[in-house]
């Protein structure tokens, strides 16, 4: 199995069980699972993570109803890959592969990042997230339009916002493989179309373009 992003929309029992039956099959071959997961819950984001994913999933069933929600897994190892997850308030980020320009935007334009001592990426872009939503007009969804205009490598974001009593999940991707599928009122969004599979048997890969996919309340635009 390979590292892979989710982005879910309106979670469900099911999603639980798709989870715990990744867990199971894998585990019969001795793979271990790490994962991580954001979701709003009521008006709090909560993050969780933990290679107990038995455990994490067991707490996790206790929060419905949830809104939306961003995951990760990955095998547990020694080396933690190219994903990284992170929340401060009001936001939350998941991210895979490499942004190779995050030290050379503007520093007028995102102070808060250049006091950061991190390399986690999820956590610079929250900070460079919210520096945009504080120093400009824009709504989460310009915001994100706008950041990834900035941004270049070859990677996928999935972000949860609150503002006010508004909830986003805003996927976006550059150069790198998504793909977004349905199963009866929930959709998911991941990087690796075999876990979609897990969930979805219907699956759309959507091109690799600047352009991020936008999820609001009850639909999505693009």
């Amino acid at each position: 199995m390979t590292e892979t992003i989710l982005g879910i929309w309106n979670p469900t029992p099911h999603t639980l069980k798709r989870f715990e039956a990744i867990h199971d099959a894998l585990a019969k071959d001795g793979t271990l699972l790490e994962l991580g997961i954001c979701t709003i819950h009521n008006q709090f984001i909560v993050e969780q993570h933990s290679d107990d994913m038995q455990k994490l999933l067991s707490d996790w069933q206790i929060l419905p109803p949830l809104d939306l929600s961003i995951a990760f897994l990955r095998p547990i190892s020694d080396d933690r890959g190219a994903i990284s997850m992170y929340s401060i308030g009001h936001i939350a980020v998941t991210c895979i592969g490499v942004i190779d320009n995050l030290s050379y935007l503007p520093e007028e334009l995102i102070p808060d990042i250049y006091q950061l001592d991190t390399e986690n990426v999820a956590e610079i872009l929250c900070y460079l997230f919210n520096s945009y939503l504080d120093l400009t007009f824009f709504s989460p969804v310009e915001m994100m339009q706008a950041v990834m205009k900035r941004l270049k490598g070859h990677f996928a974001i999935m972000a949860l916002f609150m503002n006010n009593n508004e909830k986003w999940l805003i996927v976006g991707c550059y150069d790198y493989p998504l793909a977004i599928g349905k199963n009866n009122q929930t959709v998911y969004f991941s990087t690796d179309t075999e876990i979609l599979a897990q969930f979805s048997q219907s699956k759309l890969i959507i091109p690799k373009e600047i352009k991020p996919w936008i999820f609001h309340a009850t639909s999505f635009q693009r």
